[in-house]
């Protein structure tokens, strides 16, 4: 209890450098980009730190791929996948974050809504 209260109150006296980092954070994760792979690999979409997607690529046509339920699948298989790995991208930044003002980790994904 004490050690949040404490964690809480550096949390306030450090609101405007937070605040600071947050937004180099978020910035930081809107140029980062992740790809997702469907299991066969034949469909890659990529995803930025910010859940956007950029781009869903095929490894060759899609009709080649399979059937349009197949094709829909694998996209769907290949952007879950992206945002798995983009939610913990965000996640190790916030942790290192938090990690960097003192503050428990999980503690700022609190305030802010991200995490991984």
């Amino acid at each position: 209890m004490f050690q949040q209260l404490a964690a809480l109150t550096n949390l306030m006296k450090n609101a405007g450098g937070i605040q600071r980092q947050m937004e180099e954070t978020k910035e930081k994760l809107a140029r980062t980009q992740v790809e997702g792979r469907s299991s066969c690999g034949r469909v890659v979409v990529t995803v930025t730190g910010k859940m956007d997607v950029v781009s869903v690529h095929f490894a060759s046509e899609p009709s080649e791929i399979g059937s349009k339920n197949g094709v829909e699948a694998l996209v769907m298989e290949a952007t879950n996948n992206a945002i798995r790995k983009a939610k913990d991208l965000a996640g190790a930044e916030m942790h290192s974050v938090a990690s960097s003002l003192g503050l428990p980790a999980g503690m700022l994904e609190k305030f802010t809504g991200m995490s991984g």
